[in-house]
């Protein structure tokens, strides 16, 4: 089964801005955040934004002194006046292409102009329309609407932005055979415009399903619907991945997905990973297997953990010692349960952006956490056998990665006005620290000091375990912008982390290159393929805008397996 995505789907402009402004509203200030009527039609995102402290108005009354906010649909002239009349701050959230609208029929009625607006006569954005045509307004939905236009001296003709292009232009020949001198605007949004031409290429290109993700009030989405059922292809409207069947698509053979303006990445991303699971679980027995085993080991931090063991046997050969793998264990027991603990801690937010984790830790979550506490004393006492410094390494080592991962610490620095603290909190780095301390410095200490060695290796695995960080981060960044996670691309941009990315990456190559040529370590220089990897899958994710989830993290995490690769063949 095929499975692709319409070139425009997901946030318009306007309500991106409109959720862009709400969240740093959230971030940036303690005062309570109303909107008056619902801020888009999408209630997942509402829900999250209600959960992070938006409050939702539907009257102006006991609106005095409180900050509120204007829906991306707008609000009538009236209702208008009053906000900025009595509220302590009034945030304008309407979409600027609403906001064209409401001023070409601001401008033409004082004119004279009897105001035609095509639309949906309930839908917020025309009763904020309609206010502003004061000489006059008819809104129509069908072509049946055009005997009730009463006669005038002059007509406007104007459309809501999320109406039907192809109805409109039906509309608008028949309002002109009517009255040949009406002036008309088409002020149908281009994003509205652009997803329904990539539904109906789309299925002119042969695809026989499609799934269309959006809220169920949201108008844009149920015309998308509405297109593939004209056009007689299984069509699904759905709100969330848990509306899909596998049996649904049985017969499917090609998939268009696409998404309303107001649908967020991740709930998008959540069913492109539904349909990629229907879509596996079609192949042979063996093809199901391998998936399921890829996912379980990359999501429950295995295989992260197994790539801990092989880069702490590199070390050890790096030094140029031979020992048993109890240096090699400790490494990855730390990293397995580092990331066990902050996964079960982060449980519910893992529902939201990534329901396929949320199920392993909803259904191993408290073995794996009791788990990861036999582990860490297990490793301790394996670290005591070496000598005291190597003990006091490991322990410290889980008491900063417990404090690091606590809800506790995790409120204190939430409220810490400090903004580099939070940020360099929230950037996980402390996670490359981690690496470095397990997989460089505790096999050191226990064997061979090397200064050149440490600081080679050290620059390594810092920019590796970033890397990996920054990745999995992009993959992640429009959920974590709504949810209020402040990782490196919601706190500094996709655009800056890239950058920095590039820059740490070729500063660690430069330092653990020219140490380990001057080592005479030449095998060794052949990791440096590891970086370069990372850095051509983030010059891809980049440019995506929504993904599969495992697929990606999969690639991610290849780079583990070429890491592990690379061990057995240096030997």
């Amino acid at each position: 089964m095929k499975i692709t995505l319409a070139r425009h789907s997901g946030f318009c402009m306007g309500v991106r801005n409109a959720i862009l402004r709400i969240v740093h509203e959230i971030n940036s200030s303690d005062d309570e955040l109303y909107v008056y009527g619902p801020l888009i039609h999408n209630p997942q995102t509402i829900d999250v934004l209600r959960g992070r402290g938006m409050r939702a108005v539907d009257s102006l009354d006991n609106i005095s002194g409180k900050k509120i906010a204007i829906r991306t649909h707008g609000i009538p002239v009236g209702e208008n006046r009053i906000l900025k009349d009595c509220a302590a701050e009034v945030i304008n959230l309407t979409c600027p292409r609403v906001a064209k609208v409401q001023s070409i029929i601001k401008k033409h009625s004082s004119q004279g102009s009897h105001t035609i607006i095509t639309g949906d006569r309930n839908h917020a954005e025309v009763v904020g329309l309609m206010s502003y045509a004061t000489h006059g307004v008819t809104v129509i939905s069908d072509t049946n609407d055009v005997g009730s236009i009463p006669p005038a001296d002059a007509y406007l003709v104007v459309s809501q932005t999320t109406f039907d292009r192809a109805l409109f232009k039906k509309i608008v020949a028949r309002i002109q055979e009517a009255f040949p001198r009406a002036t008309v605007f088409d002020t149908i949004c281009d994003s509205t415009r652009y997803r329904q031409e990539d539904v109906i290429q789309g299925i002119m290109s042969g695809n026989d399903t499609l799934v269309v993700i959006g809220g169920r009030n949201s108008a844009n989405t149920k015309r998308l619907a509405q297109i593939g059922r004209d056009n007689s292809i299984k069509t699904f409207q759905v709100e969330t991945e848990q509306e899909l069947n596998q049996e649904d698509f049985k017969d499917s053979q090609s998939v268009l997905v696409t998404a309303g303006t107001s649908t967020p990445g991740w709930i998008i991303n959540n069913v492109l990973e539904k349909l990629f699971y229907i879509n596996f679980k079609k192949n042979n027995i063996m093809v199901k297997a391998v998936t399921v085993f890829l996912e379980f080991i990359v999501r429950t931090n295995l295989l992260a953990a197994g790539a801990a063991f092989f880069v702490t046997l590199l070390t050890l050969a790096y030094i140029g010692e031979t020992i048993p793998y109890l240096l090699p264990i400790i490494s990855f027991l730390f990293v397995f349960s580092m990331y066990s603990i902050n996964n079960y801690f982060e449980k519910d937010l893992l529902k939201l952006v990534s329901p396929y984790k949320y199920e392993i830790y909803q259904k191993f979550g408290v073995p794996f956490l009791f788990v990861s506490i036999a582990f860490m004393g297990l490793s301790i006492y394996f670290a005591s056998g070496f000598n005291p410094t190597t003990a006091a390494l490991v322990a410290g080592s889980y008491l900063l990665g417990l404090l690091y991962s606590t809800n506790p610490v995790k409120t204190v620095v939430k409220k810490i006005n400090q903004g580099l603290i939070r940020k360099i909190y929230n950037s996980k780095i402390v996670a490359c620290f981690g690496w470095i301390i397990m997989t460089v410095l505790v096999p050191m200490t226990a064997t061979t000091p090397s200064l050149p060695a440490l600081i080679s290796l050290s620059a390594f695995i810092f920019v590796f375990v970033y890397l990996r960080t920054a990745l999995l981060d992009l993959i992640a960044f429009q959920g974590d912008l709504i949810l209020g996670k402040e990782t490196l691309p919601v706190l500094f941009g996709t655009r800056s982390v890239t950058l920095i990315s590039v820059i740490i990456s070729l500063l660690g190559m430069m330092i653990y290159g020219a140490i380990t040529a001057s080592m005479e370590l030449w095998p060794f220089l052949l990791l440096l393929v590891n970086t370069a990897y990372f850095l051509s899958l983030m010059y891809i994710i980049k440019r995506l805008n929504y993904f599969i989830s495992l697929k990606y993290e999969l690639l991610v995490d290849f780079n583990f397996i070429l890491l592990i690769a690379f061990y057995f063949f240096m030997r």
